[in-house]
């Protein structure tokens, strides 16, 4: 690429304030944009991995600047921090020494100086070791209405199928199984995880290139994946904030995880991995007892802050069976979610797969529950700017319209909570 064709230098600001954010856009106006980033750290966090920023700048007037800058240090090691204040008061400089920063800049200095200690730390940057630099992978979270939905079975089946479709492109995908049952991707796959998803947060500062590459498990596909330890108390050791920045440091070495989170009880860390996520996608059985789980758990997960947005989630009806008299477009209207895919009830042919050590989606393409995961495995890819294909535009599993006759025995049959006015 040459440098008349070459991007912008990025730089991202987390500062309240908007004035101290003109005036460093206006200071670094030669050298690149800068934009405004989150003040709270799993935002703050996803956000430098989404735009890949040179620099980033944490203003330390705010009081949780320090948490910001031990955040962003902990999952991009590799970005320059550089902390803003003012020398007049000695407290701001002291708590970004003891965060780390690279570099602090006196708001109350020529703008001559931020560009000189700006265009230094850009130069001073060394090539991350071996790790690609265009690789902003794309996170994709499944949740469960309750164990039991297929959950571990449509993650497996999707993360290899996704994989497949990507070799060819250089791409490398990953599987985080953080759902319970503990480690049933591992039995999917026939494979051994030794690196469990604890010891990849513990050893957030050692990622590289070589690290990744040879301490995650790799099934034959090339796919990565890490599970839950065995011994789930280990996960107490870990805060879910690191757990969120292990996500988002991720996204350098992988250009998709998908995280099954299917039975996880803490709705703290499934709220902020949603906050981060690029997909999220309820799994439901196609009956009243789903249904009613499902309800209780978007109730959970529905945020606090009524002014925070809430988690863009999409529907997933698993096991369908048209002649259950229960509609998948019913069932997404009745939990007001988009409908992105419905698979077909297939049980036994699942089970023979699992049964033969090996998956559906390898053994059997023409598979009606494979067919009916082509267009999800290419809704993933057209997230990494592949152009739609026929898998794509392939219909949906017969039978997700009801008659008007049953849809109103269907709700009739639904709780009275989960109607919504």
């Amino acid at each position: 690429m040459s440098a008349a064709s070459a991007p912008p230098t990025r730089f991202l600001c987390a500062s309240p304030d908007a004035a101290r954010r003109d005036w460093l856009q206006h200071a670094l106006a030669d050298a690149g944009a800068v934009e405004a980033a989150p003040c709270d750290a799993a935002g703050f966090v996803a956000r430098i991995g989404e735009s890949a920023p040179a620099i980033v700048f944490v203003d330390f007037s705010n009081a949780g600047a320090s948490t910001l800058a031990h955040a962003a240090r902990d999952a991009f090691p590799g970005v320059p921090i550089v902390a803003l204040g003012t020398l007049a008061t000695p407290a701001p400089a002291l708590a970004a020494l003891r965060a780390g920063v690279r570099d602090f800049i006196d708001i109350g200095g020529p703008g001559d100086d931020v560009l000189a200690i700006t265009q230094r730390l850009i130069d001073e940057r060394p090539l991350a070791r071996g790790e690609p630099p265009s690789r902003h992978g794309k996170l994709t979270v499944l949740l469960g209405a309750r164990v039991g939905v297929g959950v571990s079975t449509l993650a497996a089946n999707l993360a290899v199928s996704l994989q497949r479709r990507g070799t060819r492109a250089g791409r490398a995908m990953a599987l985080l199984d953080l759902g319970l049952p503990a480690a049933d991707s591992a039995l999917l796959l026939d494979m051994r995880c030794e690196l469990h998803f604890v010891d990849a947060v513990r050893n957030l500062r050692r990622f590289d290139d070589t690290f990744v590459n040879t301490a995650f498990a790799r099934h034959a596909s090339g796919l990565a994946l890490t599970t839950l330890p065995a011994d789930l108390a280990e996960m107490r050791a870990i805060s879910f904030a690191s757990a969120v920045s292990t996500l988002n440091r991720l996204r350098a070495y992988f250009d998709h995880q998908i995280v099954d989170l299917c039975g996880f009880s803490n709705t703290e860390f499934v709220g902020e991995t949603l906050q981060a996520a690029d997909e999220a996608w309820l799994v439901c059985d196609a009956n009243v007892a789903s249904a009613v789980s499902a309800m209780a758990l978007l109730d959970a997960l529905r945020p606090a802050d009524e002014n925070a947005p809430p988690a863009k989630i999409g529907l997933v009806v698993n096991k369908f069976d048209a002649a259950l008299n229960f509609g998948a477009d019913q069932l997404a209207q009745r939990l007001d979610l988009p409908l992105v895919g419905v698979l077909p009830e297939r049980a036994q042919a699942l089970g023979r797969a699992v049964n033969q050590g090996r998956l559906l989606a390898d053994c059997a393409e023409r598979d009606p529950y494979v067919r009916a995961l082509a267009p999800l495995v290419a809704r993933l890819a057209r997230l990494h700017g592949e152009l739609p294909d026929e898998a794509a535009h392939e219909p949906k599993a017969r039978g997700g319209r009801l008659s008007a006759r049953a849809a109103i025995n269907v709700a009739h049959l639904l709780p009275n909570f989960l109607r919504r006015s």
